[in-house]
């Protein structure tokens, strides 16, 4: 199998806390964080973010970091363009929802807000994303969904329903691979994260299926090579700064 990893154009941002845009809902109703729950009518979850902001958006897909730029025009109008995009090689169930997210925004025509609900719709009007509102990701005191994870030089998205997680708090780390649960400690000293200590707790599902057994190592193994990060919106990236890899995405389970 090819793997495909490329540095990112991004600058990183260290972590931890999220970063929060400069316009509120009351200066524009769009100018908010908003995370992917349907693409094309089915659930996508996850399957990205987007910020926008002063005529400009940032944000992720399932697999990558974009920026870009919008128009709002008449009532409701609306054109997103895609500029800068991360190149990191991304694999399954991700890789289709980042083609679909990109294909989504470049035939998006209009949107319209339902409450906490974004709807984008293209062409007479046909559904093509929605989206919910929502707060800016923090990397510590919530358990987080793991998104993917590096292994051999590339990303691999987890098994999809396999209940891979991993929480940060008060100096623990505690979560799951998919067949095991972990524990181990952590420290975030001047913006560097050190993971020590990390063992398997219990087997969780008994037999383990091949692929499970894949994930289990690969994030097991990535966790201990996160030495700092950077969270954008509803994704933080585990880096391993020396090379530039980030060896696992999370974003909140809840």
């Amino acid at each position: 199998m090819r793997h495909a990893l490329t540095s990112c154009t991004l600058v990183y941002l260290l972590l931890v806390t999220g970063f929060a845009g400069k316009l509120s809902a009351a200066d524009d109703p769009l100018a908010t964080r908003w995370a992917v729950a349907t693409l094309g009518g089915k659930a996508a979850e996850p399957g990205g973010d987007i910020s926008f902001e002063a005529g400009e958006i940032a944000g992720a897909t399932a697999c990558n970091h974009f920026g870009g730029s919008f128009v709002q025009s008449g009532a409701g109008g609306l054109k997103i363009t895609l500029g800068r995009m991360t190149r990191r090689g991304c694999h399954g169930i991700a890789l289709e929802r980042e083609r679909q997210l990109i294909e989504a925004f470049a035939a998006t025509r209009t949107f319209r807000i339902d409450g906490e609900t974004l709807v984008l719709a293209g062409d007479g009007g046909t559904e093509l994303a929605t989206l919910r509102r929502v707060g800016n990701a923090a990397l510590e005191g919530q358990r987080h969904k793991i998104v993917s994870f590096l292994k051999d030089g590339g990303l691999y998205s987890v098994v999809s329903g396999s209940g891979a997680t991993v929480e940060f708090k008060d100096g623990a780390v505690t979560g799951a691979t998919g067949c095991r649960a972990f524990a181990g400690r952590y420290r975030i000293v001047d913006g560097k994260l050190a993971v020590e200590g990390l063992a398997v707790t219990a087997r969780t599902l008994d037999p383990c299926p091949p692929e499970l057994e894949v994930q289990d190592a690969g994030i097991l193994d990535a966790l201990p090579q996160a030495k700092g990060g950077d969270a954008a919106r509803n994704l933080i990236r585990l880096l391993e700064p020396a090379k530039g890899w980030a060896v696992l995405w999370i974003t909140p389970a809840e």
